[in-house]
Protein backbone atom coordinates (compact mmCIF):
# COMPACT_ATOMS: atom_id res chain seq x y z
CA UNK A 1 0.00 0.00 0.00
CA UNK A 2 1.34 3.15 -1.24
CA UNK A 3 0.55 6.54 1.25
CA UNK A 4 0.19 10.03 0.36
CA UNK A 5 1.83 11.52 3.23
CA UNK A 6 4.38 9.72 6.10
CA UNK A 7 3.02 8.09 9.13
CA UNK A 8 3.45 8.97 12.81
CA UNK A 9 6.90 7.38 13.36
CA UNK A 10 8.50 8.78 10.44
CA UNK A 11 7.44 12.42 11.09
CA UNK A 12 8.38 12.16 14.69
CA UNK A 13 11.64 11.02 13.99
CA UNK A 14 12.00 13.46 11.02
CA UNK A 15 11.27 16.29 13.83
CA UNK A 16 13.76 14.62 16.69
CA UNK A 17 16.53 14.57 14.36
CA UNK A 18 16.14 17.96 13.33
CA UNK A 19 15.86 18.99 16.88
CA UNK A 20 19.00 16.68 17.69
CA UNK A 21 20.94 18.40 14.83
CA UNK A 22 20.70 21.82 15.55
CA UNK A 23 20.94 21.33 19.23
CA UNK A 24 23.70 19.13 18.87
CA UNK A 25 25.43 21.68 16.26
CA UNK A 26 24.09 24.80 18.59
CA UNK A 27 26.13 23.33 22.12
CA UNK A 28 29.19 22.23 20.05
CA UNK A 29 29.99 25.63 18.08
CA UNK A 30 28.75 27.54 21.62
CA UNK A 31 31.07 25.92 23.59
CA UNK A 32 33.67 26.79 21.61
CA UNK A 33 33.29 30.64 22.91
CA UNK A 34 33.78 29.67 26.22
CA UNK A 35 37.25 29.84 28.57
CA UNK A 36 38.29 26.10 29.44
CA UNK A 37 36.92 24.84 32.41
CA UNK A 38 34.25 23.07 34.17
CA UNK A 39 31.50 24.54 31.84
CA UNK A 40 33.28 24.10 28.72
CA UNK A 41 33.68 20.30 29.40
CA UNK A 42 30.55 19.97 31.04
CA UNK A 43 28.80 21.29 27.19
CA UNK A 44 31.08 18.87 25.58
CA UNK A 45 29.89 15.84 27.44
CA UNK A 46 26.32 17.34 26.90
CA UNK A 47 27.36 17.89 22.98
CA UNK A 48 28.62 14.17 22.87
CA UNK A 49 25.48 12.55 24.46
CA UNK A 50 23.18 14.63 22.37
CA UNK A 51 25.13 13.14 19.25
CA UNK A 52 24.99 9.79 20.37
CA UNK A 53 21.07 10.41 20.67
CA UNK A 54 21.16 11.80 17.16
CA UNK A 55 23.48 8.90 16.15
CA UNK A 56 20.59 6.62 17.29
CA UNK A 57 17.40 8.42 16.46
CA UNK A 58 19.18 7.98 12.74
CA UNK A 59 20.07 4.35 13.10
CA UNK A 60 16.03 3.79 13.81
CA UNK A 61 14.88 6.30 11.31
CA UNK A 62 17.10 4.05 8.57
CA UNK A 63 15.34 0.53 10.09
CA UNK A 64 12.03 2.44 9.59
CA UNK A 65 12.58 3.75 6.48
CA UNK A 66 13.59 0.33 5.14
CA UNK A 67 10.20 -1.36 7.15
CA UNK A 68 7.54 1.29 6.54
CA UNK A 69 5.52 1.25 3.31
CA UNK A 70 5.85 3.57 0.87
CA UNK A 71 5.10 6.93 0.52
CA UNK A 72 3.73 8.11 -2.86
CA UNK A 73 6.50 10.21 -5.17
CA UNK A 74 6.64 13.85 -4.02
CA UNK A 75 4.73 15.82 -7.54
CA UNK A 76 7.82 17.44 -9.00
CA UNK A 77 10.06 16.76 -12.24
CA UNK A 78 12.23 13.95 -12.66
CA UNK A 79 15.44 16.78 -11.84
CA UNK A 80 13.87 17.71 -8.59
CA UNK A 81 13.41 13.67 -7.70
CA UNK A 82 16.66 13.27 -8.41
CA UNK A 83 18.50 15.91 -6.48
CA UNK A 84 16.15 14.96 -3.49
CA UNK A 85 17.30 11.53 -3.69
CA UNK A 86 21.33 12.95 -3.22
CA UNK A 87 20.42 15.45 -0.72
CA UNK A 88 18.49 12.82 1.27
CA UNK A 89 21.13 10.17 0.71
CA UNK A 90 24.02 13.15 2.16
CA UNK A 91 21.97 14.34 4.96
CA UNK A 92 21.95 10.70 5.90
CA UNK A 93 25.76 10.18 5.11
CA UNK A 94 26.40 13.42 7.39
CA UNK A 95 23.45 12.13 10.40
CA UNK A 96 26.08 9.33 11.08
CA UNK A 97 29.57 10.64 9.89
CA UNK A 98 29.59 13.54 11.86
CA UNK A 99 29.00 12.02 15.10
CA UNK A 100 30.60 8.34 14.20
CA UNK A 101 33.93 10.24 13.67
CA UNK A 102 33.39 12.66 16.50
CA UNK A 103 32.94 10.17 18.74
CA UNK A 104 36.41 7.96 17.63
CA UNK A 105 37.80 11.30 17.83
CA UNK A 106 36.99 12.12 21.35
CA UNK A 107 38.15 8.42 22.47
CA UNK A 108 41.43 8.91 20.37
CA UNK A 109 42.52 11.91 21.82
CA UNK A 110 41.65 9.90 25.27
CA UNK A 111 38.59 12.23 26.43
CA UNK A 112 36.01 10.43 28.34
CA UNK A 113 32.69 9.56 26.17
CA UNK A 114 29.84 9.40 27.93
CA UNK A 115 25.57 9.35 27.34
CA UNK A 116 24.60 11.54 29.70
CA UNK A 117 26.03 11.00 32.51
CA UNK A 118 26.82 6.79 31.61
CA UNK A 119 30.53 6.13 30.76
CA UNK A 120 31.56 4.71 27.87
CA UNK A 121 34.90 2.58 27.82
CA UNK A 122 37.40 3.60 25.27
CA UNK A 123 37.89 0.75 22.77
CA UNK A 124 40.44 2.32 21.16
CA UNK A 125 44.48 3.54 21.82
CA UNK A 126 44.93 6.93 22.68
CA UNK A 127 46.53 8.79 19.53
CA UNK A 128 46.36 12.64 20.13
CA UNK A 129 47.42 13.39 16.49
CA UNK A 130 45.23 10.89 14.77
CA UNK A 131 42.33 12.33 17.35
CA UNK A 132 43.06 15.90 16.29
CA UNK A 133 42.75 14.93 12.60
CA UNK A 134 39.63 13.24 13.12
CA UNK A 135 37.86 16.44 15.27
CA UNK A 136 38.71 18.20 11.56
CA UNK A 137 37.27 15.66 9.37
CA UNK A 138 34.14 15.76 12.39
CA UNK A 139 33.84 19.43 12.35
CA UNK A 140 33.33 19.53 8.72
CA UNK A 141 30.81 16.80 8.57
CA UNK A 142 29.41 18.57 11.03
CA UNK A 143 29.12 21.89 9.02
CA UNK A 144 28.45 20.07 5.88
CA UNK A 145 25.30 18.78 7.44
CA UNK A 146 24.02 21.83 8.87
CA UNK A 147 24.26 23.46 5.53
CA UNK A 148 22.54 20.00 3.55
CA UNK A 149 19.74 20.67 6.02
CA UNK A 150 19.73 24.26 5.47
CA UNK A 151 19.04 23.45 1.99
CA UNK A 152 16.59 20.80 2.35
CA UNK A 153 14.59 23.36 4.72
CA UNK A 154 14.70 26.33 2.43
CA UNK A 155 13.70 23.34 -0.98
CA UNK A 156 10.74 22.17 1.87
CA UNK A 157 9.83 26.19 2.47
CA UNK A 158 9.85 26.75 -1.37
CA UNK A 159 7.67 23.71 -1.95
CA UNK A 160 5.51 25.20 0.66
CA UNK A 161 5.33 28.43 -0.43
CA UNK A 162 6.39 29.36 -3.82
CA UNK A 163 5.41 25.81 -5.17
CA UNK A 164 2.41 25.10 -2.92
CA UNK A 165 2.56 21.94 -4.31
CA UNK A 166 1.49 20.15 -0.98
CA UNK A 167 5.32 18.31 -0.10
CA UNK A 168 6.11 19.77 2.51
CA UNK A 169 2.69 18.98 3.93
CA UNK A 170 3.33 15.64 3.70
CA UNK A 171 5.77 15.75 6.51
CA UNK A 172 3.95 18.18 8.50
CA UNK A 173 2.36 16.95 12.25
CA UNK A 174 -1.63 15.53 11.71
CA UNK A 175 -3.68 18.12 11.44
CA UNK A 176 -1.25 21.24 10.79
CA UNK A 177 -2.53 23.70 8.27
CA UNK A 178 -0.70 22.41 4.81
Amino acid sequence: MVRARYDRLTRSLHWATAALVIVTYAIGLGREFLPKGDLRTMMLAQHISFGLAMLGIVAVRILWRLAAPPVAPAPMASHAHLAARFAHMGLYILMLAAPVVGIAAAFIKGRTVGFFGLEIVNPFAINVAVGKALEGAHELAAHALLALAGLHAAAALAHHYLLRDGVMARMLPAGARA
